[in-house]
């Protein structure tokens, strides 16, 4: 099967898998795991890079379901002012994502700092994982827009981004995963022609 085959197999898979299980209280703990799983080979297989997108990718999403599940958005949003309500929901959500794809942007530089290894370079993949952040924090403001119209002016009709949140998100996550799976196995590849033709 060719390379380009079983990343769009896998990415398909992993979103076909979050898709099915639905349920947030699932899905978030798996793309966790699946992104520590990815820290930890990058860490066992000395790929610094590998390890520190996932680990940045992970840092910052644990960071906002920690935001979120800890009640501190609604500790300070308004019960009686549902559009204050709803910017500080979505609002908070496309910061971190916007952040995410900020720290991803700058990743190399972020890396040096962090590290000293010389093998922190520009990968063919750090073109990819912002644009991944930047989808979900449009999707993110589209169901701020949403919602607003829904409070500001009763449009009732426009909620295809509410029907299809938690859908859209997961397809980002599966793309994501399915980035830092083709990742690994380019990586894997590259060191085994190096170890062919050193030998």
């Amino acid at each position: 099967m060719k390379l380009s085959n079983l990343i769009l197999l896998s990415i398909a898979s992993i979103a076909f898998f979050y898709i099915q299980l639905w349920e947030v209280y699932f899905v978030i703990p798996l793309y966790l795991i699946v992104l520590s799983i990815f820290i930890a080979t990058g860490i066992f297989t000395k790929n610094v890079n590998m390890t520190h997108i996932s680990g940045f990718i992970f840092a910052l999403t644990s960071l906002s379901v920690v935001v979120y599940e800890s009640g501190l958005v609604n500790y300070v949003t308004p019960e009686e002012n549902p559009l204050l309500q709803s910017f500080l929901i979505y609002g908070t959500q496309i910061f971190f994502t916007i952040t995410t794809a900020i720290v991803l942007i700058f990743r190399v530089q972020l890396s040096r700092l962090l590290s000293n290894s010389r093998d922190i370079e520009l990968t063919h993949f750090d073109g990819v994982f912002h644009w991944i952040f930047l989808y979900m924090a449009m999707i993110n403001l589209l169901a701020l827009l949403e919602d607003m119209a829904y409070i500001l002016f009763d449009i009732k009709s426009w909620t295809l981004i509410y029907d299809n949140f938690e859908g859209l998100i997961y397809i980002a996550w599966a793309v994501c995963c399915g980035a830092l799976l083709t990742m690994m196995i380019c990586e894997a590849k590259l060191s085994r022609s190096d170890e062919a033709n050193a030998s």
